[in-house]
């Protein structure tokens, strides 16, 4: 098994990043860093560590889109998602309060919404665009793909799939678990089934089938009973919808419940995130929108049909319905060390994983001695918020005390 084979390595490397605390630079300055992603939890990262005093000619982001969260972008305006779950206090700066000051500044109307005050999307990502300019970060953007990732006595090479060579004294791994829709099996190689993220755009009149049971479900039924002229549209769900304002309990943003956190084993961890995460939720605001719809006969919910596709028709226990087009709204594949550099650094590198197949990580998101992790790769670290904007913010904190550390040692 692969945990069996790494093991003796792992203690190694984990002695290893408790002891080493300045590599053998051969003279040089210890100061490039390089991100591999360009996600929001990336951007939120390069931009503590700007902050913190690291130079935009010392600071690289490898990314494999036109633009820095373009993704985020695509995503969210497919759904045409007015505003954003987290509150106002989640995004890019360090600064907690920076937003609100920016949506003042700038004049927004309607710029939040809700108690939890949601922010405007379209403001979000133009707060981000401008903070992007304003640090710089277009510079050291490296449009490509990390192939293969492996230590040397500097630092670490890096190796993209065009090519391509860099190096660098310290890595940071902020890709995302995966970015590949996930379609149920039932619904592979179907006619005129799409995931609503494969699509360059969606046609409102040709669609009236959605599958998801989760936030994205839910705002996209609002932009076809938006925009599409004819009715009922059609929501398929395999639960239950589960209301919950937020991805996990506000709880898990601060020492209320991570204090406890600490003390599990990493198994223990596992589990918690697993059983914590609102997976498959929406916030209340989403939910009465949608019982509105249906309560006015434009929308249909069906819960727990066990539904499948036949001779281009929905069939359930109860009947068969033809369908136009379905739209699936079922997130994304799972896999976290899906990788293959990152499958490369456990079996070739000895990069410690706990029998729960995530990384062993240090309290610094330090993962191998100068390689740093985000997101999903710091689960057992971050809690069951790791994976979002508020992840992304704490990732940047530890990060940067780790930066400051090795700055300090460096001088």
């Amino acid at each position: 098994m692969l945990f069996q084979f790494v093991l003796l390595k792992n203690v190694w490397y984990i002695l290893q990043i408790k002891i080493i605390t300045i590599y053998k630079t051969g003279g040089l300055p210890m100061k490039q860093w390089t991100i591999i992603g360009g996600g929001i939890q990336a951007v939120t990262i390069a931009i503590k560590l700007r902050e913190l005093g690291l130079s935009a000619k010392d600071l690289r982001l490898i990314d494999p889109h036109d633009n820095l969260c373009a993704q985020f972008r695509k995503f969210t305006e497919r759904l045409e998602m007015p505003f954003l779950r987290s509150p106002c206090v989640h995004h890019v700066h360090p600064d907690p309060f920076h937003l609100n000051r920016y949506a003042k500044e700038h004049q927004y109307t309607a710029s939040h919404y809700g108690r939890y005050q949601r922010p405007q999307r379209a403001m979000f990502l133009d707060h981000t665009h401008d903070l992007i300019h304003k640090y710089r970060l277009n510079e050291g953007h490296f449009k490509g793909a990390v192939q293969h990732l492996a230590p040397m006595k500097n630092g670490w090479h890096l190796a993209l799939e065009d090519q391509r060579i860099l190096e660098s004294h310290f890595v940071i791994i902020a890709s995302g678990s995966t970015n590949q829709p996930y379609i149920p099996k039932d619904y592979l190689n179907q006619p005129d089934v799409n995931h609503v993220f494969d699509l360059d755009d969606i046609d409102a009149e040709s669609t009236s089938h959605i599958i998801g049971s989760g936030v994205s479900a839910a705002h996209l039924t609002l932009r076809l009973l938006n925009e599409a002229s004819r009715s009922p549209i059609h929501l398929w769900l395999n639960k239950p919808i589960s209301v919950n304002d937020f991805d996990a309990d506000p709880g898990w943003l601060g020492p209320k419940y991570m204090s406890r956190f600490k003390k599990l084993s990493l198994n223990e961890r596992h589990r918690v995130n697993q059983q914590e995460r609102h997976r498959g939720s929406m916030p209340r605001e989403l939910f009465l929108k949608l019982k509105k719809a249906e309560s006015k006969g434009r929308l249909h919910i069906h819960i727990n049909e066990h539904l499948r596709l036949a001779d281009h028709h929905i069939v359930t226990p109860s009947g068969r319905l033809p369908y136009d087009h379905i739209l699936l709204a079922t997130g994304f594949e799972k896999a976290v060390l899906n990788a293959p550099f990152l499958q490369h650094l456990v079996m070739e590198y000895g990069a410690p994983v706990a029998q729960c197949g995530l990384p062993q990580i240090s309290t610094d998101l330090e993962w191998l001695p100068g390689l740093f992790v985000s997101g999903a790769l710091a689960d057992l670290e971050l809690g069951p918020f790791a994976r979002n904007i508020m992840g992304g913010r704490e990732a940047a904190q530890r990060i940067g005390q780790a930066y400051q550390r090795y700055v300090a040692l460096s001088s």
